[in-house]
């Protein structure tokens, strides 16, 4: 039917359409509704087949016809973004048609992959000022006098719309306050600060047995040889470390000679003093010779006893790498590992002193494992130190411990994690100010 139109009724249709297409802009209440109807709608005015609005102030792809949602990491847009870059470079505000030779670098060999041979770079302004924006059309076709010029009047109408658009006032101006707005907020936010609620901290925690047993060295020595690895089960009396035993076999090899000469010695004197008031004198001398070297080689032997450390009862033995300990020299009572009943473990806790809290025995406790964050395990406090101490860490803090809830839920000694320490209720004034006003307290230094 457009065919058979006689040219007064083409150039009718068309200042219809273009009167039509400026409404549209006209109505457009957004930046992105003025956009898209002028990347879309002015198809049914000039024929193309792609269309693009880039925002030149901010390098902002706006629109692209077709799209209602850019990816900002589609090949498509990330090509289209060094075309416009190249683009805007000329400020001249000069209306040109352009192809992939007025491009460089990649944007001109992938031109052929994503649009048609001919395309016309268009500069959006208003009131003569600089280009705030550019549009990209591509189509098969070479462009027209009489296209260049109504698309020319197209931008000109879309860059008044756009300018016309007020800006976006900020959150706290769209909403009117008045005074009994104003009144009625500041009475919901004072209700709202003495709303009690719960005081907690967050802090580290271990697992760690309740009622370990401490094994310590016997003697002085040299750790020789361990018969386990750490958190192997162990059962009692099993064999679970040696020390050096060498020097002690040799101490008690010179002192069982050292006794043995004695005994001789005192036998001698005892024949003779039979016959030998001078020898008689001796005897209570060398007899108390001889039993200082029994006490030693009973000494000795004692020792030697004391070589190899036993289980006291079945448990898990708990205690750094193997590798630590060999060939390390220990001292008599230092603390070596620790055999503990994995059925009977506790929350070991650091507050810092910077998050300390009041808490009371029984207070709730929340333990976040590392190894599984999602599922917190119950507790409850029974002690909390009155001192703080210096961590491994580094850091000062309080000493908390806790019982866990479930007995058929039981972490492993040694896991990690963050514990969630549950205080009184406070108003929730306090609650917010609370960090705040420690803080402000130490800078004074009050």
């Amino acid at each position: 039917m457009t065919n058979n139109m006689t040219d007064p009724q083409r150039q009718l249709a068309a200042l219809a359409t273009l009167l039509q297409l400026e409404k549209s802009f006209r109505n457009a209440d957004t930046a992105q509704a003025l956009a898209y109807t002028l990347v879309n709608d002015s198809r049914s005015l000039i024929e193309f087949r792609q269309a693009a609005l880039w925002r030149i102030n901010s390098s902002q792809l706006v629109a692209v016809s077709g799209l209602a949602v850019i990816e900002a990491n589609a090949p498509y847009i990330s090509w289209l973004k060094q075309v416009f870059k190249q683009l805007s470079v000329d400020t001249s505000g000069r209306l040109r048609p352009i192809t992939a030779d007025d491009l460089n670098g990649d944007c001109a060999k992938e031109w052929p992959q994503w649009w048609p041979a001919h395309a016309l770079w268009l500069p959006v302004s208003a009131y003569g000022a600089a280009p705030q924006a550019g549009l990209l059309l591509a189509r098969e076709s070479a462009w027209t006098e009489g296209e260049l010029y109504l698309l020319e009047h197209v931008a000109d109408t879309f860059g008044h719309a756009w300018a016309a658009l007020p800006p976006r006032p900020p959150i706290w101006k769209q909403y009117r306050l008045t005074k009994k707005r104003l009144l009625f907020s500041l009475a919901v936010l004072f209700c709202l600060l003495w709303i009690p609620v719960r005081q907690t901290a967050m802090a580290p925690a271990s697992v760690i047995p309740a009622h370990p047993t401490i094994l310590r060295a016997a003697i002085d020595g040299v750790v020789d040889r361990f018969y386990i690895q750490p958190n192997d089960r162990v059962s009692k009396d099993q064999p679970l470390l040696s020390l050096e035993e060498e020097t002690i076999k040799n101490k008690l090899t010179v002192s069982r000679k050292a006794l043995a000469v004695a005994e001789a010695e005192y036998r001698k004197t005892a024949q003779q003093a039979m016959f030998d008031m001078d020898s008689k004198a001796q005897v209570n001398i060398l007899k108390s010779r001889t039993e200082q070297q029994e006490a030693e080689v009973r000494s000795m032997e004692d020792w030697l006893a004391r070589i190899d450390i036993k289980a006291p009862h079945a448990g898990i033995a708990v205690f750094s790498d193997v590798n630590d300990w060999i060939g390390k020299p220990v001292t008599l009572g230092e603390r070596i590992l620790m055999v503990a009943d994995p059925k009977e473990v506790e929350l070991e806790v650091q507050l810092p002193i910077a998050d300390a809290i009041n808490l009371e025995p029984g207070a709730e406790v929340q333990f976040f494992l590392n190894v599984d964050p999602v599922t917190p395990v119950s507790a409850s406090l029974y002690f909390s130190a009155y001192q703080a101490e210096v961590t491994p860490d580094e850091i000062l803090a309080y000493r908390l411990k806790a019982r866990f809830a479930q007995a058929n839920v039981l972490p492993r000694i040694g896991l990690k994690g963050t514990a969630k320490v549950f205080g009184s209720r406070v108003p929730f004034v306090y609650y917010v100010l609370r960090r705040p006003l420690a803080a402000l307290r130490q800078w004074l230094g009050m």
